[in-house]
């Protein structure tokens, strides 16, 4: 058994009180390896990942009035090391963990901790965590999580294989940002689909290399008549995977899908990269809840999504990485987010980068 470390009594983590408000470093008491739960484990974060969604959550409304005045935290992602854990969950073998194992996750606590923070701790079997390969940087590891499973939800759309043998044919709208670059990897290494990335095309190059077979410029080409003049003969889509929201394609999605097929959102019908996205737009859109019926009824279905949060997905990642590869693409690493000096200058940047929209890959975070 490794020798008890030696931890400290507090810790820092960026945080905010209400809405919009700027975050600010707060100190709490570090919770003793003695004193975690059974399925708890206790991780020193070493990098950390920046998403729209953790935008768009500091600055919801409703999660202010939920949470009150507590202070709440900011960033999902993370990668560290183990300081402590659990008695059920302590051990060697599969579900088990071990003091100085290097590891990677989600935590998804929307009026609770987040990962921009020097410890968080998780729970077995709750929060997703594996095992951190070797051939990955910390930073690289903390960009992977929220996407790949975002990814992995979206896919979860595509119908079963073509009963002629055919490819299934995918498309992924903003194939060059966090979950489109695994959203194409993952229908291309794991599915073995035809995929049409829709991207800038300055990206072009960018998104074949993650595995698109055709590229569609939003710039320079109109991507109602290059998708329909693309389709094969007496074949159409099978899945059109949305990452950047809007409503232009349901002029003509049911000529672009099959009755099976199924059109899938992270977004919904918003385009506005600061406001919440995801399944509670239905609440605030009936055109959404009416496609839903009419598509479960008629066909293409429609569904507008929010990630799996299951460990086993993070394995079958793993799995992926030792037999083909994966690619992850960090733009940058941001440093100082814990440091009295220079946290605002560094949140000012990561939300700068998710408001501007432009960010090839994932932003991370440094914290060691």
């Amino acid at each position: 058994m490794p020798a008890p470390l030696s931890l400290p009594p507090s810790f820092k983590s960026l945080t905010y009180t209400s809405p919009s408000t700027p975050p600010h470093l707060t100190h709490a008491p570090l919770p003793s390896p003695s004193s975690l739960g059974p399925k708890d484990i206790l991780v020193k974060i070493h990098a950390a990942a920046i998403n729209p969604v953790d935008i768009q959550l500091w600055g919801n409304a409703m999660i202010g009035w939920v949470a009150g005045k507590k202070e709440k935290g900011i960033g999902r992602d993370y990668s560290g090391i183990v300081v402590g854990v659990g008695d059920e969950v302590r051990g060697e073998g599969e579900g088990r963990w071990e003091v100085g194992e290097e590891v990677w996750g989600l935590v998804m606590r929307p009026t609770g901790e987040g990962t921009f923070s020097q410890y968080v701790k998780v729970t077995v079997g709750i929060d997703p965590i594996a095992r951190k390969p070797k051939s990955w940087t910390f930073e690289e590891a903390a960009a992977v999580p929220l996407v790949a499973l975002t990814a992995f939800t979206c896919l979860d759309w595509l119908p079963a294989a073509n009963s002629d043998g055919g490819q299934r044919r995918v498309i992924v709208a903003g194939a060059s940002g966090g979950t489109g670059i695994w959203c194409v990897q993952l229908a291309k290494k794991l599915y073995n689909c035809h995929v049409t990335g829709i991207c800038s095309a300055k990206n072009a190059d960018f998104v074949r290399n993650m595995g698109a077979d055709e590229i569609i410029d939003y710039t320079s080409q109109d991507i109602q008549s290059t998708l329909l003049s693309s389709l094969p003969e007496h074949r159409k889509y099978d899945l059109y995977i949305d990452c950047v929201g809007g409503t232009s394609v349901f002029n003509y999605w049911t000529s672009l899908l099959h009755r099976k097929g199924a059109y899938v959102t992270i977004v919904g019908d918003k385009t506005s990269r600061t406001v919440l996205g995801g399944p509670i737009t239905y609440l605030t859109s009936m055109s959404q809840i009416l496609r839903f019926v009419k598509g479960w009824v008629f066909g293409p279905r429609y569904a507008n999504v929010e990630l799996y949060t299951k460990t086993e997905l993070l394995e079958k990642v793993l799995k992926l990485e030792e037999t083909v590869g994966v690619k992850i693409v960090v733009q940058d690493i941001v440093k100082g987010i814990l440091d009295e000096d220079e946290y605002e200058a560094a949140w000012e940047k990561i939300k700068g980068y998710m408001e501007g929209g432009r960010v090839r890959g994932k932003i991370v975070v440094a914290l060691e």
